[in-house]
């Protein structure tokens, strides 16, 4: 654990001379965060030295502080130490009884979940494939899903309600595909003001939906102005808001309400076109439960890689609840739990999920600095930096988070040979090109 004085107590921990003249980083941050634009904001910024050691801190270093999606750190760290990284998801499609020598299973066949957050339609169809060539060809009975691999909600009860009905939050289930989004498409108006056309969703989801579209026209180069508004297993979608006048076959990206309904049914469909007939009768029970066909994802590195580089929030909810799964507790005690055997003393964190998509997830400056530095260090520190998305040059490799009133970065920077590690959180932000501003503090480091 590290110990020794706070950073309240100390302010910065040792200073760097700047142009031949005794200076540190408190003054610099000083006059940083005293910008015009960033007053009233909550900001903490903290860096490590090569050791871990703390080079400097700002007074609310130590203050819990929403991270947003730099707490994405903390899951691919963990994912890393505890799945490994030749982890793979599963996705199973299994028979009761087995194929006769006719073709016939007795008996549903069953889709099992297993958490898989890239499973495709192209993977359902490559299912359907090697079901059939392994001569299914009439089934006795019908297709379920089970998506009981995850317990509990696929959303937390701290996800914004403003968020679930989108694609960045989409929910976490046992069985998901594509992502679990939906396009919902719409041409513009021909004026400022006028309903928009809705034309179609893609893919042409599960009947049975209730759309309510209130999307209306708002001005050239408006972009994307609509929210979607639904819930986990709904039969509803509701969008409102607005497209660009003229725009024509606009794509807008939903959250798709009940992704192991939609799974089911696309590959049930998959199967027919292949020839397999349903019977969809009662089958028997008690069968025998026999393995008809398999999906594996790709590896842990790969997922990591676009989870950190998009900020996707279903990736690192899927892992989060994979760690769950694997150890057999909560997935909060576990992902603390793990970063404390790291050597980690958290002060003040609250954590609510893996993406960091609720708001009420608070951790400090130092203790998401320290997670990353013990990343860096482990035997998996190579992979975990290469996750990281970099700057044009190569200095500066971190990861961002951003929701409103909220902007994060934890990372890495390079000086002079050295590797410093650093996390600025920024609360209760206005309208400011955060991003911009960051440039210059970071150009402080190790100066």
């Amino acid at each position: 654990m590290w110990g020794g004085p706070g950073v309240g107590e100390l302010k910065y921990v040792r200073e760097w001379v700047v142009e031949g003249e005794s200076g540190g980083m408190a003054d610099f941050f000083e006059e940083w965060a005293g910008a015009e634009e960033l007053k009233g904001a909550l900001l903490g910024f903290c860096v490590l030295d090569e050791e871990g050691e703390l080079v400097y801190g700002s007074a609310l270093a130590e203050t819990a502080l929403c991270p947003a999606s730099a707490l994405k750190t903390l899951t691919a760290g963990a994912a890393f130490g505890l799945l490994g990284e030749g982890f793979r998801f599963e996705t199973r499609l299994m028979t009761g009884g087995g194929i006769s020598a006719e073709g016939v299973v007795t008996g549903d066949l069953v889709l099992v979940g297993g958490g898989d957050p890239t499973l495709s339609e192209e993977d359902l169809v490559k299912l359907a494939e090697e079901a059939v060539e392994k001569g299914l060809k009439r089934v006795v009975g019908t297709l379920r899903v089970d998506d009981g691999i995850f317990p509990g909600e696929p959303v937390s009860d701290h996800w914004v309600w403003g968020d679930l009905g989108n694609a960045y939050g989409a929910g976490a289930f046992g069985l998901n595909v594509g992502h679990n989004a939906v396009k919902l498409v719409f041409d513009g108006g021909g004026k400022v003001g006028v309903s928009a056309k809705w034309l179609r969703s893609e893919p042409d989801i599960y009947e049975g939906v209730d759309w309510e579209m209130l999307v209306t026209t708002g001005p050239k180069g408006s972009g994307d102005g609509v929210m979607v508004y639904s819930s986990p297993r709904a039969r509803w979608i509701r969008a409102q808001g607005t497209v660009p006048v003229g725009a024509r076959d606009f794509a807008v990206r939903a959250a798709l309400p009940d992704p192991p309904r939609f799974a089911g049914e696309f590959l049930k469909k998959a199967l027919e076109s292949k020839g397999v007939v349903f019977s969809d009768e009662l089958a028997p029970a008690n069968l025998p439960e026999v393995l008809l066909a398999r999906h594996e994802s790709a590896a842990l590195p790969e997922i990591v890689d676009h989870m950190q580089e998009v900020s996707d929030n279903l990736e690192a909810q899927c892992l989060f609840l994979m760690m769950g799964v694997k150890e057999g507790k909560d997935p909060v005690e576990v992902l603390k739990g793990y970063w404390e055997g790291q050597g980690v003393s958290f002060e003040g964190l609250r954590l609510i999920d893996g993406s960091g998509l609720a708001r009420a997830t608070m951790i400090r400056p130092l203790d998401l600095a320290r997670v990353t530095f013990l990343a860096r260090k482990a035997g998996y520190g190579e992979r975990f930096l290469a996750s990281l998305p970099g700057s044009g040059d190569g200095s500066i490799r971190s990861k961002r988070g951003a929701m409103s009133g909220v902007r994060t970065e934890v990372g890495f920077v390079k000086r002079a040979g050295k590797e410093y590690t650093f996390a600025l959180m920024g609360n209760g932000l206005g309208s400011v090109d955060f991003w911009k501003l960051r440039e210059s503090l970071l150009e402080g480091i190790g100066r």
